[in-house]
């Protein structure tokens, strides 16, 4: 497999980014390393531990059913060997339950079309996205679900 450049890094998070549009699970879940990590920075650094694969493989299903209608643009990109960098909006209606592990205990679908900002930094290696840190409007989101933490 040849060494990571820019623009390897850059196709892989490209084809993670445009599964995950397209809610392709099977996709986004190929993409990944097996000792991947989805890191959700919006709680404790020392309490909330990154999601492993396997936790992630159930969150995207959890999180797609919740939002049937959604759209997920990336405003911009930065790429490097092994980063890339992806700033995004999110849009889509919260048409069905909000489940575990997105919330525990699940919240009710209102209905509202919920639109909110985040970065996502991912590390790539040996052709696979090794870790996914995001960074979100945790308010936003909260505060247009009208969920109670």
């Amino acid at each position: 497999m040849p060494a990571n450049t820019p623009s390897i890094s850059l196709q892989l998070v490209s084809e993670y980014v445009s599964a995950l549009s397209n809610k392709d699970t099977e996709r986004m879940n190929a993409l990944r390393s097996p000792d991947f990590a989805l890191d959700w920075v919006h709680g404790d650094a020392f309490d909330n531990a990154p999601l492993s694969e396997e936790d992630t493989r159930q969150f995207w299903p959890a999180w797609f059913a919740g939002f049937p209608e959604m759209d997920y643009e990336v405003t911009r990109t930065i790429a490097a060997a092994e980063v890339v960098v992806t700033q995004w909006i999110f849009s889509g209606v919260n048409a069905a339950e909000l489940g575990a592990p997105v919330f525990d205990p699940p919240a009710v679908a209102t209905n509202r079309v919920i639109r909110f900002r985040g970065v996502t930094v991912y590390d790539v290696s040996k052709g696979l996205i090794q870790r996914e840190t995001t960074y979100l409007d945790l308010a936003t989101l909260v505060v247009e679900l009208g969920v109670e933490l």
